[in-house]
């Protein structure tokens, strides 16, 4: 029988054979995090953090059965729906530390009921939100050519960026430093949907540069959806102005 700590080494050891690579991205993102963690302490930002890496870990083991999640569905539609699912999931860890709207966020005397209303009122603004990035993602790989390594980085990059990075490091630039750390977020949704369809992308997909032209392409996507989101957040009287 396959154990949990056997499905663990097995995913330590392709990122080994995956190259360098990897394993200097591994490296820099361990030092980001036990550096974050360690000014931080053991925040709710940090405890959120942990905890999608935590889940990315349990993902990255059991890669082999989550790829195979779904399987009737369209390619497309199936790509579209892990990754919201995943996002819903990440959304959750969120709740303690920076849901969709401060006045949404769960806290030590938050009851169950009310932490279950806020939750679901974060889902209905960013569930869509997330539909249209993952059909956006989809585009681009049924479109360009990706390695699994070249698209967790672009990926990974371009929706840290999108979602409010790109203003916080244009801000404070040596922050550059930490970027695999909240890069990790977005790895825990968007991973196991590439590995779930990257078998069946269509074959004349564009290689060279077309494969980058995601990053400004997600940014603007999470800009438009953020702007969105915010001011219906604001006519609903859950953002305040």
């Amino acid at each position: 029988m396959v154990t949990f700590r056997d499905r663990l080494a097995s995913a330590r050891a392709a990122v080994a054979d995956a190259g360098t690579g990897p394993a200097l991205y591994g490296l820099w993102t361990t030092l980001a995090i036990g550096l974050s963690v360690s000014l931080a302490g053991f925040s709710s930002e940090s405890i959120t953090r942990l905890l999608v890496i935590a889940f990315l870990a349990c993902q990255i083991a059991l890669r082999s059965t989550l790829a195979r999640a779904l399987p009737g569905l369209p390619h497309a539609v199936r790509f579209v729906v892990l990754g919201t699912l995943l996002a819903a999931v990440v959304e959750g860890f969120h709740m303690i530390s920076k849901p969709v709207f401060s006045s949404l966020r769960i806290g030590a005397a938050t009851s169950l009921r009310q932490g279950l209303i806020s939750y679901g009122l974060d889902l209905l603004f960013t569930v869509p939100a997330y539909l249209v990035i993952f059909a956006v993602i989809w585009w681009f790989i049924d479109r360009c050519r990706y390695t699994l390594w070249q698209y967790v980085i672009v990926m990974g990059l371009a929706q840290a960026l999108g979602d409010g990075g790109l203003f916080f490091f244009l801000n404070a630039p040596a922050m550059l430093v930490f970027l695999p750390y909240p890069m990790t977020n977005y790895h825990a949704i968007n991973v196991i949907p590439f590995l779930a369809v990257r078998d069946h992308l269509r074959p004349e997909r564009r290689a060279g540069v077309y494969p980058y032209l995601a990053v400004p392409a997600l940014i603007g996507t999470y800009l438009v959806c953020g702007a969105i989101i915010k001011l219906l957040g604001r006519l609903s009287g859950l953002e305040s102005g």
